[in-house]
């Protein structure tokens, strides 16, 4: 009889630290996802200021940015898509190719920024591609850049691009994410021992649970610098 209750409790056990891991998966996730959201929120408004006040280049940068912030579901992403595109429509209709250009490739960056294993807003891209290459051909009749090729753009100012999150610092944000989780575990796992009460071994949750602030950190000042 001791032994079956010892089996008992040790499949209790495991079920208990199985399902730990997975609460602490979900709760990563939902604040990966709040956190790309509101992201993808706050660039979109300020984006919103820019065109009220006819500061396209900015307007442009800011759409681009919660573009990148993509995530399922978020209104944002597709609202920074239609906004983009009421520029390129807008900026055609007055002649200014340059302007309509650089609306529409941010805009097909931006979805081609947010493939994983499927590529969100394929409509999206197919109909850029088809604006681009009329754009382009209007471009090359343009008196002051007969001269451009005509798969590239004219120079524009290093002030004026549309910048994408940093490369280096999305790495940080995957890094610092999957270390706060692996710290998560690591602590349930090496740092609490016990089967009916779970009592900490002081050392090991200190270390484990300074590693894991220190992940989360990262991850924290990754997400606000990217």
């Amino acid at each position: 009889m001791l032994r079956v209750y010892q089996t008992h409790m040790s499949k209790q056990k495991y079920v208990r630290f199985i399902l730990m891991i997975v609460v602490l998966v979900i709760i990563g996730l939902i604040m990966v996802w709040g956190r790309a959201f509101y992201g993808s929120m706050e660039a979109y408004n300020q984006g919103e200021i820019y065109l009220k006040e006819n500061k396209y280049i900015k307007a442009i940068t800011f759409f681009d940015r919660s573009m990148h912030w993509y995530t399922p579901f978020s209104p944002y992403v597709h609202r920074s898509a239609e906004r983009l595109w009421e520029i390129c429509i807008k900026a055609e209709q007055k002649g200014d190719i340059r302007l309509a250009l650089i609306a529409t490739r941010t805009l097909r960056r931006g979805f081609y920024a947010a493939r994983s294993f499927y590529t969100p807003g394929k409509s999206w891209i197919n109909k850029c591609d088809l604006k681009i290459n009329k754009l382009v051909r209007l471009e090359l009749h343009q008196e002051e850049i007969q001269d451009a090729p005509a798969q590239q753009d004219k120079p524009i100012h290093a002030s004026q691009k549309a910048s994408p999150p940093s490369t280096l610092w999305s790495i940080i944000v995957e890094i610092g994410f999957l270390g706060w989780i692996g710290s998560a575990i690591s602590f349930i796992m090496f740092a609490c021992k016990g089967d009916r009460k779970v009592r900490l071994l002081a050392p090991r949750a200190v270390a484990w649970a300074g590693i894991g602030i220190l992940f989360f950190a990262l991850w924290i000042v990754g997400m606000m610098k990217a």
